[in-house]
């Protein structure tokens, strides 16, 4: 999987293209590890080309959000498959991470 990531001021948007399978959730969680918190108020991931998300995926999604709702932050999936938006909305992210389709 290749992960692009944008900073704008607290504002970042991470464009992921592949798969987020166990190796998919380890190169997420480096790429999030290398941005800069100080300031973050928002993370964006754009899953337009994403057509698998495993339970590690759901993992790293949740630790993501775990890490910035003490600050308030927020966290939101966009340009999401319709099966992969059925799988998290089955799972409730939906209730504390903001998703949307394509």
């Amino acid at each position: 999987m290749n992960v692009k990531v944008e900073q704008q001021g607290s504002f970042v948007r991470m464009v992921l293209d592949g798969d987020i399978d166990e190796k998919g959730a380890d190169m997420l969680n480096k790429q999030f590890r290398d941005i800069k918190k100080e300031s973050l108020s928002e993370l964006c991931l754009d899953f337009r080309k994403v057509n698998y998300i495993g339970s590690s995926g759901i993992g790293q999604l949740i630790l993501f959000y775990k890490e910035m709702a003490p600050v308030r932050g927020k966290v939101k999936i966009e340009n999401v498959s319709k099966e992969i938006y059925e799988l998290l909305l089955d799972l409730d992210i939906n209730k504390v991470i903001d998703i949307q389709k394509k």
